[in-house]
Formats: structure tokens, C-alpha cells, sequence
């Protein structure tokens, strides 16, 4: 009896662990962690990793917000602790129910990518400069930032440029983050992070 009541505490111990509520009151609870194919998890999931020194991975996480303070995904990064880098969140997939039910949260450029004519493309994340971007608002100091950009061109034509997301659409919902790493750092210590509050400890 002793053992079963010893293993159900330890149990309670992680669960309450993996579950963070920042000063904002946002609350964040940890799912899942895992490597992930390099095309993701789900088809939903967009960004297609292609370099073979990186590695995509996958932090799953609950979300509970309040109506009037949605969460700000772009606030969002992954630190790995021992190598002292910080990582933009590359890819985001939102659920406002257990199973699909996808919550829209759009994504943004940073850069104007012209076609072959010169003009301004018409295709993927538009760039909208009253959307703001979190990323830059809290570095953190001894931390180097990287930041990977998708290429909307060809291999042999690249076109990069930075994406960020926008507000959460859904005050409640799941949330797939996905990271590029190196994969050489892929067993390394992680950290998650929402603004400049350490939400929990991550590993792969």
C-alpha cells in the first residue's frame, strides 16, 4: 500500500510540475515533448525542415488565457541552457478541441519578397507591421538568438525571409510548438519560456 500511494504522489508531483500560470495569468501545461519528422507531425503542421544538421521538435502544450489577454505566440521561445541559445518558435498548430477543431492563429513575414516581375508575392504569410512581434522584447542577456528563415522560392532560387505568429484566435486551446535545433544540441537542456517567464523544463 505504502508503494502504490508513494508512486500516485510522485504522479501528482510531475502533474503540477508541467503546469505554469504566469503573472499575466496565463496558464501553460505541458503535454508532450518529442523529435519530430522533419515535415511534422500532422499535415496540418507547414513548415518542412530541410537542412540536415537541424532537427524539428515538438513542445505540445495547453493553454488557458483570459478573453482580453490572449496568448502572444511570438512571446514564446525555447532556450537551450547549456549552449546558451535562444530559439524563435519556427512553426505553430492550434486545436480549440481535443481532436482538430484547428484554432486559426496566423503567421506574418518580416520580409517583402518580390516575384520575377518585381512585384510584391500574393502567396504565404502576408506581412502586417501592426501585428507586433514579441521575439526582440525579451532577450535574454548571455543568449544568442537564432531565428530560422522558411524559404517561399526554390532551392536553387531562394526567397527567406522570417515568420512570426500573431495572438492566439482561441483564449483556450492546444497548442503544437514546433522548434529547428541543431540536431547535434538535441540532447542538450531546454527551457521553455513565455515572455521573460520560464514556463518548464524540457528535454527530447
Amino acid at each position: 500500500m505504502q508503494r502504490i500511494i508513494l508512486i500516485i504522489l510522485l504522479c501528482a508531483a510531475i502533474g503540477v510540475h508541467s503546469q505554469t500560470t504566469t503573472k499575466e495569468g496565463v496558464l501553460f501545461q505541458i503535454k508532450k515533448t518529442k523529435p519530430v519528422d522533419k515535415q511534422g507531425l500532422f499535415r496540418f503542421s507547414q513548415v518542412k525542415i530541410t537542412n540536415n544538421e537541424l532537427s524539428k521538435v515538438l513542445v505540445k502544450v495547453k493553454i488557458k488565457a483570459k478573453p482580453e489577454n490572449k496568448t502572444k505566440l511570438s512571446a514564446l521561445s525555447l532556450l537551450d541552457t547549456k549552449n546558451k541559445i535562444r530559439y524563435r518558435l519556427s512553426d505553430f498548430v492550434g486545436y480549440a478541441c481535443p481532436v482538430g477543431c484547428l484554432a486559426y492563429s496566423p503567421a506574418y513575414r518580416k520580409s517583402e519578397i518580390m516575384d520575377k516581375k518585381g512585384k510584391p508575392i500574393t502567396y504565404g504569410p502576408p506581412i502586417d507591421k501592426s501585428v507586433k512581434d514579441y521575439f526582440y522584447d525579451y532577450d535574454m542577456e548571455g543568449f544568442s538568438n537564432l531565428e530560422i528563415p522558411i524559404n517561399f522560392g526554390k532551392k536553387d532560387n531562394p526567397k527567406l525571409s522570417i515568420v512570426y505568429f500573431g495572438e492566439a484566435s482561441s483564449k483556450n486551446l492546444i497548442g503544437e510548438l514546433y522548434f529547428g535545433i541543431p540536431t547535434k544540441n538535441l540532447k542538450s537542456a531546454y527551457e521553455l519560456y513565455y515572455k521573460d517567464e520560464k514556463i518548464a523544463d524540457i528535454g527530447f
